[in-house]
């Protein structure tokens, strides 16, 4: 991927919709529109490490330790009418990052942005969720399914949370500053970690990163009405529940 301006990721419901499909590919929009954007939704993280939880939801099942392969994230992944309100389409597109943050110390959040975590997943799955009424209308949410043995999927979440201790800003991968601000991890999975990218003159894009077994999931949103970009909680709920069964 290309580190000029044109690297932006974006995700719109209007005709730049279609970037939705460069966070997968690991390519970016134009790095000038900042129209669809939304306001930072990063709130305190309140836990000890300030950006991930790291208990299991009650009612979820328990996801395979083992990693899974594309034709099983493909089962584990939504599809339209799994949640009320979205229209969930697929994204056949790998990951294909190549983007260096500086300082080094915020290279997993950059990575996290170009869905190409390090190590690469060794079965990747993504989805594109438009949300279509209420307060979610005009928003879209990429989804993207990982597949991993058990201790790099724990690396992946434990490689976040070090980033976001240490790194408020960086360069690197748009042509402009990027700030970091860990935000508050829903009770997902085994473990999950929040947070918010904002590239200078524009507004923040919302992360959330969840380890169900051996599986990473990412949620990434940007909102298309002027609300504040946050991941809905309804998708990550779903998703999650969908890979443990």
């Amino acid at each position: 991927m290309s580190r000029a301006g044109s690297q932006r990721v974006r995700i719109r419901v209007t005709a730049a919709a279609l970037c939705a499909a460069v966070l997968v590919a690991g390519c970016g929009g134009g790095g000038g529109d900042s129209d669809a954007k939304a306001t930072d939704s990063a709130a305190a993280q309140g836990s000890s490490s300030g950006s991930g939880s790291a208990s299991a939801s009650a009612d979820a099942p328990e996801a395979p330790a083992e990693p899974l392969g594309e034709a099983q994230l493909k089962s584990a992944a939504l599809v339209g009418g799994d949640v009320d309100g979205y229209q969930i389409t697929d994204f056949p597109v790998k990951p294909d990052g190549d983007s260096t943050a500086r300082p080094a110390d915020c290279q997993p959040l950059e990575n996290m942005r170009t869905a190409s975590p390090d190590p690469g997943p060794k079965a990747f799955v993504g989805l594109l969720a438009f949300g279509g009424a209420g307060p979610t209308a005009g928003s879209a949410t990429t989804i993207g399914l990982m597949a991993y043995d058990g201790s790099d999927a724990e690396g992946i979440l434990d490689g976040l949370r070090t980033a976001l201790k240490k790194c408020t800003a960086y360069e690197g991968g748009v042509p402009a500053r990027t700030t970091a601000k860990a935000a508050t991890a829903p009770d997902a999975g085994d473990e999950a970690v929040a947070f918010g990218l904002e590239t200078q003159g524009d507004s923040a894009d919302a992360f959330v990163v969840v380890r169900s077994g051996a599986t990473v999931v990412l949620f990434y949103t940007a909102a298309g009405t002027g609300s504040a970009a946050e991941v809905p909680a309804e998708l990550v709920t779903a998703q999650i529940r969908k890979l443990g069964a």
